[in-house]
């Protein structure tokens, strides 16, 4: 027997029993092993897993640390009045410290404040609870220093949005945010006065007028790329920082228009397209951000008879004069149709229709549609179906040889009179709250529509319109869940659709809506279909130039376009590509474009 030098038995560590240290063990194991499992089988097969699978395995270290609580509770090893004491404390430190770390001095600190709760605090108990049962040299302040150094990763770092797979987006958490940086740069630039106002802005075959151009259906007119070799355009200019959005542009002639965050104000700005110089800027205050994608707008704006019109991610649409940037008229659709923003901002372009501009509120509270007058903003017609939230466009399209005014949100597809508003047809496709309806309806040739979206698992269906008599009839030609676009627009190339699911490229045969091929690696991007051939906009910012054949993936050639996060869609007009991000904005020339005067 061991003594000590006054004679009493020295203490021993205690021997690994089947209380506590046991439970610890099986749920840190749970909470792990769902997690992996959860991301492998993501990896392997994201077509087919089930959403709630998904966010099952998101959540099992959360959920671990919450049963080994409830375990504690009932079988624990105290007392239980020391067993609630220590399982209240332990959750307040849980709960607290990623509020605590990240709830005011950190710039966007929503996120982290979730993932530090959902996986860093599982995490550092977990860390901390294994070194107090096996390690008992490490027992006391030691114990507590290494659960400081588990949760590290989360009180050190900082979330900048997610990527559209939902992977956290991180930097170190005292470094600035380059899209902040933009904003704070040109916050004294949100309005510029033209040096010299351009009378009109014609509009001509090769230009591209409004998000996705022509039918909202992602296709670059011929007169846009005419002669180009196909081989990869060569770099004209780079504006870098320009202020935070998600917005595309749109081009006529001289003249390129786009959104940027600037400092408070929410911003429309013209460039030169020959050599990227700022002509005017148009501020309207305002800010929308959020954890997820961050600050700006959303939206693209919209050319018409040389107006301009633009809706902010806070809930304004502008009419501006597009030479000069001069303002004409102004709507706040919170003041004027009580319409609430939804979670990730007003992401809905405007729709030119002759001299009506018609707007989605996108919300539950206010109408489907408004049609404005283009001159004066003056209320010209409103649907009596109210909206809900979501993050499309309406478009004016021709379908079995009659124009409508299409509406796709979380509800379904609608269509209506572009002279009234009237709702002549409509296919009911309700979604969960979560999954708001963004991708663009495709409209193919005669009367057949192919939509689709939301998140992972809701899928695409191909629709067939047909009239008889007065009476109008929506049928479904065929429909899967081995494809959903998510937030990524999908184009069409023959008897082929293409479009990006869960980062792949996925050729799908129009007939029948069967996978043909299913290839690369480009996150959630956007297409543009140009010619015969796709540019693919990666996530990553890389644009890539694939042969739009429903036989064969093949990737013709890439280039790395612009740095960081990158959702905006990309634009060929007057024989230039253009491209932007968050921060900054490229031009390319096309080899062997012919015309150019």
């Amino acid at each position: 027997m061991d003594l000590t030098s006054d004679g009493f038995e020295a203490e021993r560590p205690q021997p690994i029993r089947s209380g506590w240290r046991r439970a610890l063990l099986i749920f840190t194991a749970l909470g792990a092993g769902g997690f992996a499992a959860g991301r492998i089988a993501y990896r392997l097969d994201s077509v087919t897993l089930p959403m709630s699978l998904v966010m099952l395995s998101t959540l099992a270290p959360f959920f671990a640390l919450l049963g080994f609580g409830l375990w504690w509770l009932v079988f624990g090893d105290y007392g239980r009045v020391t067993r609630v004491l220590l399982a209240l404390a332990a959750a307040a430190v849980v709960v607290a410290v990623p509020f605590l770390a990240h709830g005011f001095w950190v710039p966007q600190p929503g996120g982290m404040k979730m993932f530090g709760l959902i996986w860093g605090a599982p995490l550092a108990t977990a860390v901390a609870g294994l070194v107090l049962a096996f390690v008992p040299a490490l027992r006391g302040w030691p114990a507590i220093l290494v659960a400081m150094v588990a949760v590290s990763p989360w009180l050190l770092t900082r979330t900048e949005g997610v990527t559209g797979a939902f992977d956290l987006d991180v930097s170190f958490r005292w470094s600035t945010p380059p899209t902040a940086a933009a904003e704070e740069q040109l916050a004294g630039r949100a309005t510029v006065a033209p040096t010299a106002a351009v009378a009109d802005v014609p509009v001509g075959p090769a230009d591209w007028t409004g998000f996705r151009g022509a039918d909202r259906a992602g296709v670059a007119p011929v007169a846009a790329f005419q002669g180009w070799d196909g081989t990869a355009p060569k770099e004209r200019w780079r504006k870098n920082p320009i202020g935070p959005a998600w917005s595309s542009v749109c081009v006529a002639g001289d003249f390129l228009f786009t959104q940027e965050q600037r400092g408070e104000s929410e911003s429309v700005v013209s460039y030169r397209t020959a050599d990227g110089t700022e002509v005017w800027a148009h501020g309207d205050a305002g800010k929308h951000t959020d954890w997820a994608s961050g600050a700006g707008p959303r939206a693209t704006p919209t050319l018409a008879n040389g107006r301009l019109f633009a809706a902010t991610a806070s809930g304004a649409v502008v009419a501006l004069q597009a030479g000069s940037g001069a303002p004409l008229w102004r709507v706040d659709l919170k003041e004027k149709y009580g319409a609430t923003k939804p979670p990730f901002g007003w992401s809905s372009s405007p729709l030119a229709v002759g001299e009506l501009v018609v707007l989605s509120p996108a919300a539950p509270e206010a109408p489907r549609l408004v049609a404005l007058s283009a001159a004066t903003g003056e209320l010209k017609w409103q649907t009596e179906a109210k909206g809900t939230y979501g993050y499309s466009s309406p478009q004016l399209s021709t379908v079995a040889n009659v124009p409508f005014v299409l509406m796709f949100n979380g509800e379904g597809l609608f269509a209506h009179d572009p002279a009234t508003g009237a709702e002549v047809w409509r296919y009911d496709w309700k979604v969960q709250a979560n999954e708001p309806a963004t991708v663009q309806p495709l409209v193919l040739a005669g009367d057949r529509i192919v939509i689709g979206g939301g998140i992972k698992g809701t899928g695409t269906r191909c629709l067939a319109v047909a009239k008889s008599g007065e009476k109008w009839s929506v049928t479904e030609k065929w429909a899967t869940t081995k494809f959903t676009p998510v937030f990524n627009d999908v184009v069409r190339f023959g008897d082929f659709l293409f479009g990006l699911d869960t980062g792949r490229l996925v050729c799908l045969d129009l007939a029948s809506g069967s996978i043909r091929w299913r290839e690369g690696n480009y996150g959630s991007g956007q297409l543009l279909l140009v010619g015969d051939k796709l540019l693919v906009a990666s996530e990553q910012g890389r644009l890539a130039c694939v042969a739009a054949s429903g036989d064969e993936y093949e990737e013709l050639w890439a280039l790395p376009a612009v740095k960081g996060k990158t959702w905006n869609h990309p634009v060929v007009a007057g024989g230039r590509l253009y491209f932007r991000n968050p921060t900054e904005m490229a031009t390319y020339d096309l080899p062997g474009y012919m015309g150019r005067k």
